[in-house]
């Protein structure tokens, strides 16, 4: 980089023409000026091209203690016109007071060029500041190296921080940090270990940004342990967290799919600062809901309900419509389930309300959506499909039946098939076969299965292979003792409860097959699906062995380097002592 020449100042316009042209424009200064104030009197004066109104501004703002914004020099635009006004500028800046007026300004025009991504003109503006000695430091060259740093242009910010040793300017752990987010951001290690190393020969240590800035790089790299062992030392070291620090954990445990874990980050970590807990959980909240986790969502904005902490406007809608009116329900269901409660240990639930044709329909509506489901639980979206059968039936059901009572009468039903089953069979609720078809399975039975005998007329002969036959079907008769007629055909199956030998036509036996190979399908799949779950029980066990592994061994590694780091350090004032007496 060229160090530009000297650029000549003289004064262009008197002062007193320049303090008469103020004060008729602008009026008299306030008793207590503000800096918005000077930023507007000072970009006027700059759309006007009067510099030396410019000047005079800049020099009272600073013994008026109102310091440059980043709104100073708003009269520089992107456009050639208004760059073409920046060496008049520079020459009118230079002849500001000594001090800190004059280096203020030129490191506000610095950042406002580097704002307008022009590098060339803040480099140019730089040169000026070195031959003239306007105090050129190491945070002129912050605007310079953030925008370079952001832009991926590493090269470039590599020959700057050079250019700053060559004339003098030390590199602060500012120009570093800078460095050391870009190489993080982008994952390479390399050249974030070689960060460190230079950092560690100008001995500048560490502040919160720099361990901003490593917790981000690996975060990114998809190490979250150690970024949490990054997180422990900065507490370790006094250095306060920044609320972005929490934000690459957060983010990274997110992507990961650790969902409960980052609940339980944002847990452990809130209670300290009212912002940071407004920022922590509204974040997560409003990315738990975008990657449709809307349990883990609902819970964290009852947190912040419970905590008093401020929703924007979308999280609160959505709290108001999901949350709230969920826990509203929840309550109307409890009374319903209390009231349920009594009415089946008093013998038989709500019958006044429900006909036997709309619980027959309500039981079909559920049981075949139950059985889709892999006897699994009905979602609302389900349960209001069932209130919808069982109000579109034939007849119609006067009043209207909502999903949750249609879910409590279900519930009630439950509790009258557990008490018919416990009576000795064969029962005569109308609705026993169907519902032990469902849910008949899930019992336990300590007897051992009893043989039965199904007589089938043979119409052609047709030969089955005996299989586990289920007591739901309705034409099931006693008959006593198996009959030995010879023109049926006898098939031997083994029975979960037990039942009287029957005698079925054609089209029931046909029925009771049927059902028997869904039965023993759905059984099939469910012994199926336990493997699945045994499978990713394994898998996630194995996963978590692994991570507490990696976690020791990374916990060993940190303990080493801050060993190693304590004993430079007791080393240290001992060779600076011998060097001060050579």
């Amino acid at each position: 980089m060229s160090l530009l020449r000297k650029l000549p100042t003289k004064s262009l316009i008197p002062q007193s023409v320049l303090v008469t042209r103020l004060f008729t424009k602008s009026g008299a200064f306030p008793d207590e000026p503000t800096s918005a104030y000077y930023d507007d009197l000072v970009n006027a004066a700059g759309h006007e091209r009067d510099l030396e109104t410019v000047r005079y501004l800049l020099n009272k703002r600073a013994r008026d203690c109102c310091f440059n914004t980043a709104n100073t020099f708003n009269f520089i635009t992107n456009t050639d016109n208004s760059l073409s006004v920046l060496n008049d500028l520079c020459r009118t800046l230079g002849r500001l007071d000594k001090g800190f007026p004059r280096k203020s300004a030129y490191d506000t025009l610095i950042a406002r060029l580097c704002k307008l991504k022009k590098i060339d003109e803040a480099l140019r503006v730089v040169d000026i500041m070195a031959e003239g000695g306007f105090g050129l430091s190491a945070i002129t060259f912050h605007p310079i190296l953030s925008v370079l740093t952001r832009g991926k242009r590493m090269e470039e910010a590599w020959r700057l921080m050079e250019v700053m040793t060559e004339i003098r300017v030390s590199p602060d752990l500012t120009a570093y940090n800078y460095l050391l987010t870009a190489y993080c951001f982008k994952g390479n290690l390399t050249a974030t270990s070689g960060v460190l190393k230079k950092m560690e020969e100008e001995k500048l240590g560490a502040d919160a940004r720099t361990y901003d800035a490593l917790v981000l790089g690996a975060c990114r790299a998809g190490r979250v342990e150690e970024a949490f062992v990054l997180l422990r030392r900065m507490v370790d070291d006094g250095q306060s967290v920044l609320y972005s620090t929490y934000a690459h954990v957060m983010g990274a445990l997110l992507r990961l799919g650790y969902y409960a874990q980052a609940v339980k980050f944002v847990m452990v970590c809130g209670g300290r600062d009212i912002k940071l807990d407004t920022e922590l959980f509204g974040s997560l909240g409003s990315k738990l809901i975008g990657l449709e986790r809307f349990n883990e969502a609902n819970f964290i904005l009852k947190e912040m309900n419970k905590r008093g902490l401020k929703m924007g406007f979308k999280l609160r809608g959505y709290y108001e419509m999901n949350v709230n009116n969920a826990a509203r329900e929840m309550e109307l269901r409890g009374s319903h389930n209390v009231r349920g409660t009594h009415a089946a240990t008093t013998g038989g639930g709500r019958e006044d309300c429900w006909s036997e044709g709309a619980t027959g329909t309500l039981i079909e509506a559920w049981g075949d959506r139950y059985v889709r489901l892999n006897r699994g639980h009905l979602r609302q979206k389900d349960w209001k499909e069932v209130a919808e059968s069982v109000n579109s039936r034939e007849n119609g059901v006067k009043p209207k039946k909502t999903d949750i009572q249609c879910k409590n009468r279900i519930d009630t039903l439950k509790k009258k098939y557990k008490i018919e089953k416990a009576k000795p069979p064969p029962s005569k609720w109308p609705f026993y076969y169907r519902l032990d078809s469902l849910i008949g399975n899930d019992a336990v039975s300590s007897k051992k299965p009893a043989n039965i005998t199904l007589r089938v007329k043979s119409k052609p002969r047709t030969s089955f292979v005996g299989r586990s036959v289920s007591t739901e079907n309705d034409n099931l008769s006693s008959d006593g003792e198996a009959d030995d007629d010879g023109d049926d055909d006898e098939i031997v199956v083994k029975k979960v409860h037990r039942m009287e030998d029957v005698d079925l036509s054609d089209g029931a036996a046909c029925r009771e097959l049927a059902r028997a190979i869904l039965k023993f399908g759905e059984i099939y799949e469910r012994i199926e699906s336990a493997k699945q779950k045994q499978m990713m029980e394994l898998e996630k066990e194995r996963l978590e062995f692994i991570k507490d592994v990696e976690c020791e061994r990374m916990n060993m590694f940190m303990g080493a380097q801050l060993e190693i780091q304590k004993s430079k350090r007791k080393q240290r004032p001992a060779g600076s002592g011998k060097k001060s007496q050579s």
